[in-house]
């Protein structure tokens, strides 16, 4: 198996372990009492901002670095939402990347923000599982089987939420519009060495039609990064690791969103929303 199949596989048991625990009917009776899913696109692309910011909780870095003394993930997440982060991301993975549900829970009890959930999904149980626990966002693969990755985004969009998926080349990306995607992530990391390009987003979303938001996954790592982004014709920047490593989250965040709020990369800001 290539190491992409293999984290499917992965994924694929562990979903199949928790299933054994909680039921798929269980989640769907738990996601339709759940409150509804919040809205995000009005979050994330605005008239008075050229890039908004996702703000990203998580415990481990792409290159599994241990951040799991950041603290309590409801607390940090107050401190981007006071920061005027649009969204907060929570990496839900149980494996290398440390994350987990309960991290999500604390989250969505922590802030009214609209959530990401982002891990890696493969099943429809994930789906159902992500909406139970709050997400209003899910992040899928464009690597998955077109067929797959096609079912997984109606999936995620039947239950009121939207569906992001996280593209590393043109190819994926053109994949993904074709599938149904409203919203497509741009890894700036290179899939085998994890090194940031972030000139790879620049090459992946020249071939995006405008109505598609655009989100700049990596690579951010202060202001000066959000402009760059936003230039490229970012609508969005996700920003994990640097956030999570400076003294002050809050006023991180603050920073980068006034970046994307400078007023001299509003007028690039204004395309056609979907």
């Amino acid at each position: 198996m290539t190491s992409f199949e293999a984290m499917v596989a992965d994924a694929r048991a562990a979903a199949d372990r928790r299933a054994s625990r909680v039921s798929l009917a269980r989640l769907r009776e738990s996601s339709r009492l759940a409150p509804s899913a919040i809205s995000a696109l009005s979050s994330l692309r605005t008239d008075d901002r050229a890039v908004t910011v996702i703000a990203e909780v998580k415990r481990s870095t792409a290159t599994f670095a241990d951040l799991s003394g950041v603290g309590d993930p409801g607390m940090l997440a107050c401190f981007y939402a006071a920061g005027g982060a649009a969204c907060v991301s929570v990496v839900t993975g149980p494996s290398a990347t440390r994350g987990s549900l309960k991290d999500l829970d604390a989250v969505r009890a922590a802030v009214d923000l609209p959530v990401l959930a982002n891990d890696l999904v493969v099943t429809p149980y994930q789906v159902h599982e992500a909406r139970a626990h709050g997400a209003d966002l899910l992040m899928l693969d464009a690597r998955l089987e077109t067929l797959v990755l096609e079912g997984l985004i109606e999936r995620v969009h039947s239950l009121g939420m939207s569906a992001v998926v996280e593209a590393r080349t043109r190819r994926e990306a053109l994949t993904a519009v074709d599938a149904g995607a409203r919203i497509i992530a741009i890894d700036t990391r290179d899939p085998d060495s994890l090194a940031v390009d972030c000139g790879r987003f620049d090459q992946v979303t020249d071939v995006l039609p405008t109505q598609v938001t655009r989100i700049a996954a990596g690579g951010v790592r202060g202001p000066h990064d959000v402009m760059s982004f936003a230039r490229c014709g970012a609508d969005v920047v996700l920003v994990g690791e640097a956030i999570i490593r400076s003294t002050d989250p809050q006023q991180f965040v603050a920073e980068l969103v006034a970046a994307g709020a400078h007023p001299a990369l509003i007028p690039s800001a204004h395309r056609e929303v979907l």
